[in-house]
């Protein structure tokens, strides 16, 4: 028999997370068997598995697999070795992971999570929320250090994603499979990999069906106008974050517009945003860097100016006319996160783009602005 302490040290601390007793408890009195049998069955006293039932201690390890055919189950349901999550239990382990990160405890925030990676392993969900993680750890990584530490850690993150990608991508989940495909588009043409790119993207094609139209029609059939709504509007939501990425897409460099289509889709974009709401503000930030690009630095200034008083305010909600209720304050973060505010400024204080600014007294008020909201 062993006591926690003893399980804590052969790396079992997981089970501070389980109750194995009342699990015993529960598939014993399924059986309608007695403490007294069960422990006739196992080879042990009755006081053992008393003990075992009030977390008092814990069976031998070698006593598990017998102990769980006695009970009618295996060893994984008889520790509790849970497949998935509820909605609910990986948002308090993701709020917690999080708070980890930003009290700059990033070990603890990384054992963590692979705690849970290994005891949830077919939960999609906690794998693609596990990337976010890894993408802050990125963001909160240090720079480079003579001992190249920060640059290992950023190699192992990189791979723990592309990893947790593969996985998501293989389990045919429909409701991440595309994200899934994005994800690791993006790692592999980072990488070099055009092919695989290439390929996941031609995979990716033919995804492209809308069945809005069906669904509003199902749910007015239905009687539920409320559902048939929020449809139309997450719908809505979606084509006009299309449009917009499109328009960004543009407003690149490597399109070669001239000066004067540049500042037009400026323009279209900036009204498409105040049309819609939709992107809450950032587009100040991506007109800025245009027209720092153009030559145009006091025009520049002017829209971060815009988007550091934009940012202090809270995110800006989508046109309510043409998304409420399906967003509105009470279903969107209107505040910009902490691990997001780090990364805009940390992007302002080392982008190349912004070099040219640096040293400018408006851009350095702007940053101390944003520095006062982390």
């Amino acid at each position: 028999m062993q006591t926690k302490q003893e399980w804590s040290r052969k790396g079992t601390d997981i089970m501070t997370d389980i109750k194995l007793g009342e699990k015993i408890m529960e598939l014993r009195k399924a059986k309608k068997m007695t403490q007294d049998q069960l422990a006739g069955l196992l080879g042990v006293s009755a006081p053992a598995v008393s003990k075992w039932e009030t977390d008092s201690s814990y069976p031998d390890i070698t006593i598990l697999c017998p102990l769980a055919r006695a009970l009618g189950t295996d060893v994984d349901t008889l520790l509790s070795y849970e497949e998935t999550l509820t909605e609910e239990e990986q948002g308090r382990y993701m709020s917690e992971i999080m708070g980890m990160l930003r009290e700059g405890k990033k070990e603890e925030a990384e054992e963590r999570l692979e705690k849970l990676l290994h005891s949830y392993p077919s939960a999609v969900p906690l794998k693609f929320s596990a990337i976010a993680v890894f993408t802050m750890l990125e963001m909160y990584n240090p720079a480079e250090t003579e001992s190249g530490e920060g640059e290992k850690d950023a190699e192992r993150w990189k791979a723990r994603k592309r990893e947790l990608a593969e996985a998501i991508y293989a389990s045919g989940d429909s409701a991440y499979y595309l994200s899934s495909i994005s994800m690791l588009v993006t790692l592999e043409l980072a990488d070099g990999n055009l092919d695989r790119a290439e390929e996941l993207l031609k995979q990716a094609h033919g995804n492209t069906a809308d069945f809005t139209m069906h669904w509003v029609q199902l749910y007015q059939k239905r009687g539920e106008p409320d559902k048939a709504l929020e449809t139309v509007q997450h719908n809505l939501y979606r084509r006009v974050s299309d449009i917009q990425n499109c328009l960004m897409l543009l407003l690149g460099d490597n399109m070669r517009f001239d000066r004067e289509k540049t500042l037009e889709i400026c323009r279209i974009f900036r009204r498409q945003e105040e049309l819609f709401g939709v992107g809450g503000g950032m587009g100040s930030a991506v007109i800025a860097e245009v027209y720092l690009r153009l030559g145009m630095k006091q025009e520049a200034l002017d829209y971060l100016e815009e988007f550091a008083q934009r940012l202090s305010e809270g995110w800006t909600l989508p046109n309510q006319t043409l998304f409420y209720p399906a967003f509105s304050a009470g279903t969107m973060q209107v505040q910009p996160s902490a691990e997001i505010m780090h990364s805009i400024v940390k992007g302002l204080e080392q982008d190349d783009c912004l070099t040219e600014l640096r040293g400018e007294e408006r851009f350095q008020a702007i940053v101390a602005k944003l520095r006062k909201l982390l």
